[in-house]
């Protein structure tokens, strides 16, 4: 999917994407919860390595042995926590942004049901 144009990533813009069913979280990597995810994509480079999009899900947590690509991300709504290996827990909300990098061992929680613009890289 290319998009020729610019465009925004707002809090607004967020509620006029059509979100559909997806599965992006590994059913192996799930330690706790159910998550119900949805997701639009909103743009893919040409080769595939680069995705912006729009993601939501209930509250779950999942363990990540090596995090696949690098991946920054603007929490819309909810509430997120991310613990690395060595236990240091950073908590983020709506309007907060974070990166997690290529390689990132630790837990991701989504302690309120979230919802987030991402744009990941995994060249």
């Amino acid at each position: 999917m290319s998009h020729p144009n610019v465009f925004a990533l707002t809090p607004e813009s967020s509620t006029l994407a059509k979100l559909e069913p997806c599965s992006v979280v590994p059913p192996e990597a799930v330690i706790d919860g159910n998550p119900q995810e949805r997701g639009a994509l909103l743009l893919e480079s040409a080769d595939g390595k680069m995705v912006v999009g729009i993601w939501e899900c209930t509250p779950y947590a999942e363990v990540f042995e090596s995090y696949p690509g690098d991946e920054f991300c603007q929490v819309l709504s909810g509430k997120v926590t991310l613990t690395d290996a060595d236990g240091h827990e950073s908590t983020f909300v709506a309007g907060d942004s974070y990166v997690v990098p290529k390689g990132f061992k630790g837990t991701f929680r989504v302690v309120e049901s979230m919802r987030k613009y991402y744009a990941l890289y995994t060249g």
